[in-house]
């Protein structure tokens, strides 16, 4: 899009830290009680100290390696003053270049898949914070813009997030989104975070058009509504500038609900916060040590599994299928080094397991939902060495392993079906309309005479190409003899 600068702060919960930044309360909050996952560090209680949490410290770290960041020799946390009902020191504790801070990324250049395109896209990262996640101000009727009270749960105060920002590199929504979910896959990688809870992060926009001003959209609460809300601003700002006007530079909130955004405030200057070195947390050195226990996490990232899926000769469709989900990913790395058909494996894996569990409303990014890699390794080699027609894979045992992934393969095995002349013949004796279809060259008689068969057999393994061929050459037969007996 001509004009349109895009850039992104995107703030993402470490939930699979293990705790909270500064204190040992839990980081991932989900289903607890409101304002039970609390202790006086996060609360903010006079006389509380911070001290930094290995977990979330070396998660950021190895964020920062993942995404091709230049790290500083130490972390140096800085407050950022705001008030908040949700912010009960009345500051948050995050990094601060400008202050004399250090954040844990210096820069980058991060390298992301766009499945739209499928091309290889780069944006620049300014830099990554890691800091602490406020509260949760709840609103009743109205939502943020009318509701008459605020509820706060403390819950979420001090979760380690990192705000990672970005140059306005971005082409347009559509970039934007798909940079997005890169980079939260990334992070779900190397076991940082699960993107998939509620609230586990949120996106900041930034965007102008034609040279004007910068216009911050805040809380985008899915990657879906980043497209959206891009798409509805750049509308917004056009429509003024054409009509000759002139964007303000603003703080703007996005409705998710009415599809529009809605004026906040104005956009605050960085002075604004009044930055300082957090007196109470002295530089974090970034020793090898540190890094060296960070770099272990960093076991496999998505980049490499897509290429060397691909490079198996697996379409790209089903090779970012599979990428998506890393559980189903390493599944599929676990079992291709075992059989010799990996474009089966990719299929059963990326198309129609995904589609069973689909069904059911589960998702391949659980590991429990997901088969042992021996079950998944022995269905190929079957359908390799031809004792298991796929197509009786795909019907009969992917459904029943979509529901107990957990099932002996001995008793998924279908028993291979008997089809016999015998029993094409009084099929097609049967179904004689279809036969006579078939005979004047309707292909769709075909299909349904070979669904006849099957349902025929019943439960049992049966191969449709073979049963295919068995109706051509007894349609042929039956159709050779009533000349026969036409002519003499």
């Amino acid at each position: 899009m001509v004009g349109v600068k895009i850039g992104l702060e995107i703030h993402v919960q470490l939930t699979e830290a293990g705790s909270k930044l500064f204190c040992g309360c839990r980081s991932n909050y989900r289903g607890l009680p409101p304002n039970t996952n609390v202790c006086p560090v996060c609360l903010g209680l006079p006389g509380a100290l911070p001290v930094p949490q290995p977990g979330p410290v070396e998660a950021a770290i190895a964020a920062s390696m993942a995404l091709g960041c230049r790290l500083p020799w130490a972390i140096v946390f800085t407050r950022k003053h705001y008030f908040y009902p949700d912010l009960p020191k009345n500051y948050q504790i995050t990094e601060y270049e400008g202050a004399h801070g250090a954040p844990v990324c210096l820069g980058a250049v991060f390298h992301y898949l766009d499945p739209g395109s499928w091309e290889w896209r780069s944006v620049r990262i300014r830099r990554i914070n890691l800091e602490e996640d406020p509260g949760r101000s709840q609103y009743g009727d109205g939502g943020i813009m009318a509701s008459p009270v605020v509820m706060v749960d403390y819950n979420r105060s001090g979760v380690p997030l990192l705000e990672v920002v970005t140059e306005p590199d971005l082409r347009g929504p559509r970039d934007a989104r798909s940079m997005v979910e890169y980079l939260l896959l990334t992070l779900e990688y190397i076991g940082a975070t699960n993107p998939r809870l509620e609230g586990a992060f949120r996106v900041d926009a930034n965007v102008s058009v034609g040279g004007g001003e910068r216009v911050e959209i805040k809380n985008i609460g899915s990657t879906l509504e980043v497209e959206r809300a891009l798409r509805y601003e750049i509308l917004r700002q056009t429509k003024i500038i054409e009509a000759g006007g002139k964007v303000e530079r603003e703080t703007r909130h996005w409705d998710s609900t009415r599809g529009v955004t809605r004026p906040l405030r104005h956009k605050e200057a960085e002075e604004e916060y009044l930055y300082f070195p957090d007196p109470d947390l002295p530089p974090l050195p970034i020793t090898g040590k540190l890094k060296e226990r960070a770099r272990s996490r960093i076991t496999l990232l998505p980049g490499e599994v897509y290429k060397t899926i691909t490079g198996h000769g697996v379409g790209r469709e089903v090779a970012w299928s599979i990428t998506q989900h890393p559980p189903l990913a390493r599944l599929y790395l676990t079992a291709s080094e075992h059989v010799a058909d990996k474009k089966t494996l990719a299929r059963l894996l990326g198309v129609d397991l995904k589609g069973a569990l689909k069904d059911l409303g589960r998702t391949p990014s659980e590991p429990e939902t997901l088969p042992p890699p021996e079950t998944v390794i022995t269905l190929v080699k079957l359908v390799e060495e031809g004792e298991l027609p796929y197509d009786a894979v795909r019907g009969l045992v992917l459904p029943k392993l979509a529901q107990n992934p957990k099932t002996p393969i001995e008793s998924l095995i279908p028993e291979k079906a008997k089809v016999t002349d015998s029993l094409i013949e009084a099929v097609l004796m049967e179904e004689r309309k279809a036969l006579c279809d078939l005979l004047r060259g309707k292909k769709k008689a075909l299909n349904y005479l070979v669904g006849a068969v099957i349902r025929r057999v019943g439960k049992a393994a049966v191969d449709p190409r073979a049963i295919r061929g068995m109706i051509e050459k007894k349609a042929r037969e039956i159709e050779r003899l009533c000349l026969e007996a036409e002519s003499s």
